[in-house]
């Protein structure tokens, strides 16, 4: 999302909370949906698709370069990137669609060239790789997380697309799955912590069906929709905000971190972990900076 808004460390944790993992409503129409691709990429399937609609905030890079760590705190910030030439975007149906898609659906699901969201990569941006989860599974020792917020995410449907595509949550945060499509849809959960989710979402259903994760996942989990069964997408619940997912040009940030060393998982959903120790060192008051550069073999995909 590189047009998101950055937050005035003066706003304190709970403001800062809100820029990692929440925001809807009128502040969505801000965002730009780096996760998901939809259909405006059929045009050109390499490049990430740029998608102002999207009604979610997730634990993401896109913010100000200027902006300094919170007093006694550090950054981690970088980009992910895709070494040597990427693989084209797989095709999941074409237009007009008569073997996937349904009647009923087609004029909303295959009114374009449909591309697969799993491996996002901008050619246009030194090869940045999008959806790509930095997390930590535990919090540091003695550290403190700021309050879940008050303010629900928003997951949606769109396009016959889950939006966003990977998502980062809080325990215990209320979560909205919306529709906003004319057609019935369906989200499937499968937590292997959690208590699972499988509920029909009614067409254009901009309520939402209310959902929280009680507890935090090792790894990012499976959500499917068993109506239009291409839909996927993935999140990850945890008990603290330090995690980030890359944007639509591969970067990422992770604010309010205490100073010493941090091991990190860097995660993507067609290889799983793509470094499962990922040490960093953290300085009070300084930004440590990290291009994470991974190869086809990496990724476990053809070029």
């Amino acid at each position: 999302m590189n047009a998101n808004q950055t937050n005035s460390a003066a706003r304190g944790d709970a403001r800062f909370f809100r820029w990692m993992l929440a925001g809807t409503g009128a502040s969505a129409a801000l965002l730009v949906g780096a996760f998901i691709g939809g259909n405006a990429g059929a045009k050109d399937p390499v490049q990430v698709a740029i998608r102002p609609d999207t009604a979610a905030v997730i634990a993401t890079a896109a913010v100000g370069a200027d902006e300094k760590p919170a007093a006694g705190t550090g950054n981690f910030k970088g980009v992910v990137t895709f070494k040597g030439k990427p693989p084209k975007r797989e095709l999941e149906f074409s237009k007009g669609d008569t073997v996937k898609v349904k009647d009923d659906d087609r004029a909303v699901c295959a009114a374009d060239d449909f591309f697969k969201d799993d491996l996002l990569v901008n050619e246009k941006a030194g090869n940045g790789v999008a959806n790509v989860v930095i997390y930590m599974r535990k919090a540091p020792e003695g550290y403190s997380p700021p309050p879940v917020s008050d303010e629900p995410v928003v997951f949606d449907q769109k396009g016959c697309r889950f939006t966003p595509h990977v998502m980062v949550v809080r325990c215990n945060q209320k979560m909205l799955i919306k529709n906003g499509d004319p057609l019935l849809h369906n989200t499937h959960i499968t937590p292997f912590k959690n208590e699972g989710f499988n509920k029909a979402i009614g067409a254009s259903d901009r309520n939402g069906v209310e959902y929280s994760y009680k507890k935090p996942e090792n790894q990012p989990i499976p959500v499917t929709c068993d109506v239009h069964k291409w839909m996927k997408a993935h999140h990850l619940p945890l008990d603290h905000p330090l995690a980030a997912v890359t944007d639509e040009n591969g970067k990422f940030e992770i604010k309010g971190l205490p100073p010493g060393k941090h091991s990190f998982f860097v995660w993507h959903e067609i290889p799983g972990y793509l470094n499962r120790e990922l040490k960093v060192e953290i300085e009070a008051d300084k930004v440590k900076e990290e291009t994470l550069s991974f190869t086809a073999a990496q990724f476990k995909v053809g070029n």
